[in-house]
């Protein structure tokens, strides 16, 4: 029986020791019976409270991490991007080129766009960074520590 304003715990890992990641690096475990890994010390999160705080280090983690991707890519594939849109950009105003690759150049070019690709980063973020600990209870007749899944419920 849990006390009154706790929550089932939400098993985190603090990191102290493992290069791999600085220092107070938080991973979550995969179910509550998860074995700690090496240079990890075991944590719980047993109030919404605690919980949120958990979750603003993920996703400040999370973050950091695509940054760090994405100036990555950028410094590896944006210029030949560029040069790939320029390419098609000149194809498409050349005079020798038919109108349905001239549509096809156009359309293809509209995906690429800035806006729309941060449309779509913003819903591939969203989906990852949702802590189903935080906004669900664990179903009926599954154990915390039990990694099982009903697939009546998904259908």
């Amino acid at each position: 029986m849990r006390t009154r304003g706790s929550i089932e715990p939400v098993i985190y890992f603090y990191n102290y020791r493992d290069p791999a990641h600085p220092e107070g690096y938080l991973m979550l475990a995969p179910y509550t019976s998860y074995p700690t890994p090496p240079g990890y010390e075991r944590r719980e999160a047993r109030t919404l409270p605690e919980v949120d705080k958990m979750y603003e280090v993920l996703v400040r983690q999370e973050r950091l991490q695509w940054e760090r991707e994405y100036f990555r890519e950028e410094a590896t594939f944006g210029k030949r991007q560029q040069d790939l849109r320029d390419r098609l950009y000149a194809r498409m105003t050349s005079g020798s080129t038919g109108e349905y690759e001239k549509d096809f150049i156009k359309s293809w070019l509209e995906l690429r766009n800035e806006k729309k690709r941060q449309k779509y980063a913003d819903i591939f973020e969203h989906r990852h960074l949702f802590l189903s600990a935080r906004e669900n209870d664990i179903p009926k007749g599954r154990n915390a520590d039990e990694e099982k899944v009903n697939l009546d419920r998904i259908g």
